[in-house]
Order: structure tokens, then C-alpha cells, then sequence
């Protein structure tokens, strides 16, 4: 039987942390990792990849990540797509602010490898 990879989206301005975040869920995870680096692009690639995941800041020029997951859970080609945000903005309001605009997940900055591949393969198992 044939089963193909899931594909994550990571939406992230800071190209180090998608490098980070490729490698280890390209590598470790066996998941297929695209990155854009701002919230357009990464609307425009969520759009073409259809992922199973999308891994999305919220500090980045241009459209924020809240901006981005509201567009993407009104769009009803990418509302079912589940949005894991990685981002440093750590208060309780900013944390419900973005389950309130359809988060899935919440992961704080720094990146901790190990934590991200859990609530990865938790989200999509």
C-alpha cells in the first residue's frame, strides 16, 4: 500500500528558525517541510501544497501571523489545515488571541527541537 509523506508548511520570517525547523521535521520527523518567509507567500504556498500542517509565527513585517491565520481559516480551500503557532509572544492574552483566531497549537520561541516534533506528530497523529 502506498502512503504519501505529509507536508508541513512553515510560515517564519527568521530563516534560521525554518532552517532549524526543516531539518529536524525533514530528517527526524520524515515529514516534507516548504517555508515561506512572510505571511503572502506563505498563504500563496498553503494554497498550492495543501499541507497537513502549518507552522506559523506571529512577528512578521508586512501581515502578522494572526493576520495570516485568520485569512487562512476563511479561505475554505485552507480552513481545514491545522495552524501550529511558533512564536515568542508568550502572555495568556496573546496565547488566546490566536486559539480565539484558530489555532490548533501553541509553541513558544526559543525553539526546543524536541517539543516541536512532539506537538508535530500529535497534531497530525
Amino acid at each position: 500500500m502506498w502512503f504519501s509523506t505529509p507536508s508541513i508548511v512553515v510560515i517564519d520570517d527568521d530563516s534560521s528558525i525554518g532552517i532549524l525547523t526543516k531539518a529536524r521535521l525533514d530528517s527526524h520527523d520524515k515529514y516534507k517541510v516548504f517555508l515561506a518567509s512572510n505571511g503572502f507567500d506563505g498563504i500563496k504556498l498553503a494554497n498550492i501544497k495543501n499541507p497537513a500542517l502549518i507552522i506559523l509565527d506571529w512577528v512578521m513585517p508586512g501581515m502578522n501571523g494572526i493576520d495570516v491565520l485568520k485569512q487562512i481559516k476563511s479561505d475554505p480551500n485552507t480552513a481545514h489545515i491545522p495552524v501550529l503557532m511558533l512564536t515568542g509572544k508568550n502572555l495568556v492574552g496573546e496565547i488566546e488571541d490566536a486559539f480565539n483566531a484558530g489555532a490548533t497549537d501553541y509553541l513558544t520561541k526559543p525553539l526546543d527541537l524536541k517539543k516541536l516534533s512532539a506537538k508535530v506528530n500529535s497534531i497530525l497523529n
